[in-house]
């Protein structure tokens, strides 16, 4: 049996079979994979490198959708807001141009350079983003929600470093696209963001969220929290503690950290914290 991850299916000419049929609302897959390396997380052994599906197959399914009288449709992808589909680009370069393209290492200047045409100022990652030439997650967004100015459009689950200013203003001035974020921020402290390979500081990700605020007027904001990452200490469990507090989230999604096998931190990092501290 070939168990091997692919890096470049994504299923685009498989079309779901939906169960309930009077269901007003639907799912559309339109990425697979996550290339962040989060210290804690098991996705990227489990799910393999980002691949984006094919926009006009992304287009085609939610035409069929508002045909069908979906009145909500909801994006997903293990990183949504870092599509970017080569397809076309590939396709008026020739056979000789894969339609994925897959990060590789260059040199560091490379690698910030890249960082800082497509990510939110302060953040960073572990690989250097392929961009140029693709249709990104900003223009996707715009053509989806213009299939059907009366189909709201929501996504899931994006990463911070994505909230591009292309994003959010995408979402400030489409009425149907849904002023929703969840910018999951796992920790407050600086010092466990770094142990937890996050790319980014608390600084950054506050100036993020006050970002969003400015660009999308009455915006609803929810997170993701993990407590009792390795090595936590009171000071920086306070630290989250006070973020909490400061961001006034619509919504939370609390969760004691559990080591998962072949991460970063079950091989390098001490264990679990004692549910006690």
């Amino acid at each position: 049996m070939n168990v091997q991850l692919s890096l470049e299916e994504t299923y685009a000419d498989i079309m779901p079979v939906r169960q309930n049929s009077s269901s007003n609302s639907a799912f559309v897959s339109i990425m697979r994979g996550c290339n962040n390396m989060c210290a804690f997380c098991i996705v990227p052994f489990t799910r393999g490198r980002e691949r984006s599906r094919p926009a006009d197959s992304i287009l085609r399914e939610v035409e069929q959708l508002s045909q069908q009288g979906i009145k909500e449709i909801t994006l997903l992808g293990q990183n949504v807001n870092s599509y970017a589909d080569f397809s076309a680009a590939a396709a008026a370069a020739g056979p000789q141009q894969h339609h994925q393209q897959p990060p590789h290492s260059r040199s560091t200047t490379d690698q910030q350079h890249s960082q800082q045409l497509y990510y939110a100022p302060g953040f960073r990652s572990v690989y250097q983003p392929k961009r140029q030439g693709a249709v990104g997650f900003a223009e996707l967004l715009e053509r989806v929600a213009s299939v059907n100015p009366e189909m709201r459009v929501r996504f899931t689950s994006p990463h911070p470093k994505d909230f591009t200013d292309d994003v959010l203003g995408v979402i400030s001035s489409l009425p149907n696209v849904c002023n929703y974020l969840h910018m999951h921020a796992q920790s407050g402290s600086t010092s466990v963001l770094e142990r937890m390979k996050r790319g980014y500081s608390r600084e950054a990700y506050d100036a993020l969220v006050q970002r969003a605020r400015v660009v999308v007027p009455n915006v609803a904001l929810s997170t993701d929290i993990i407590t009792g990452f390795c090595g936590e200490t009171e000071e920086e469990h306070q630290a989250t503690v006070d973020l909490l507090r400061n961001m006034r989230y619509d919504n939370a999604f609390l969760f004691a950290y559990s080591e998962r096998e072949k991460t970063y931190a079950s091989r390098h990092y001490p264990g679990e914290q004692p549910h006690v501290v």
